[in-house]
Formats: structure tokens, C-alpha cells, sequence
């Protein structure tokens, strides 16, 4: 095989089988990037600092990475954590919802403020 070819089928992804009908477009590499496995992260953050998610409800900073825009919790999926921490993040938040550090509808306000200047000087205009 030549490395063209073993290139050609590292990116082919989808487990075809035999008798299995396709169209030329199923074999570009926008559809191989849909049938991409996305492997996740081997070792969880927390565990790899060797620091307890439920002591951390009071920085914010570390429980905004792990809520969403509407300030919602994101799944483990998207986190790349291990159950048992993804449980004491999910605690960690709630916590500090509970006690007001941390707003339940929305970010931080001091994170978002970050974000948006990063992502102004990222586009050349700086405030």
C-alpha cells in the first residue's frame, strides 16, 4: 500500500460493510470528519492536580469553565471528567449558586468581561 492510500484510509473512519450503499460525497473527508472517534482526555484535571472539586466552590473562575453560557452544568462529556468528580463539580457549583457567589442564570460577570476583551483584542479592536 502506498502512503497515499494508507493516508486515504486512516481517514476512513465509518465501518463500511459489505453490501452497504453509498453516495461520492460519502467518501469525501467532511463526511470521514463525522464518523471521526473524539477520544477523550486519559487522565481527569482534578486528578492530575490532586485537588478535590467541592473545596473549589468558591473560585469562581474554576466553576465557570464548567457551566455553560446560560448557566447551566455541562455533561461529562464535554468536561472530560470521571463520574465521582464530575458529581463534586456538579456539588461545587450548586454550592455556590446556593451561597450567591456565582450567578445560576447566566456567567460570571467578571468572566465574561475577560472573554469579551480577549475577543476584542483578538479581532484587532482594543477598548
Amino acid at each position: 500500500m502506498s502512503i497515499e492510500n494508507q493516508a486515504i484510509a486512516r481517514q476512513l473512519t465509518r465501518p463500511w460493510k459489505a453490501g452497504d450503499v453509498y453516495a461520492p460525497h460519502d467518501l469525501s473527508a467532511a463526511e470521514a470528519r463525522k464518523w471521526r472517534v473524539k477520544h477523550r482526555p486519559t487522565t481527569d484535571a482534578f486528578d492530575a492536580l490532586s485537588v478535590n472539586p467541592l473545596t473549589l466552590y468558591k473560585n469562581f473562575s474554576v466553576m465557570s469553565e464548567y457551566v455553560t453560557e446560560m448557566g447551566r452544568i455541562r455533561h461529562s462529556n464535554s468536561t472530560g471528567l470521571r463520574p465521582v468528580n464530575q458529581r463534586k463539580i456538579a456539588k461545587a457549583i450548586r454550592r455556590a449558586i446556593a451561597l450567591g457567589l456565582m450567578p445560576s442564570v447566566h456567567r460570571h460577570p467578571e468572566i465574561l468581561k475577560k472573554e469579551i476583551s480577549t475577543r476584542l483584542s483578538n479581532s484587532g479592536r482594543v477598548r
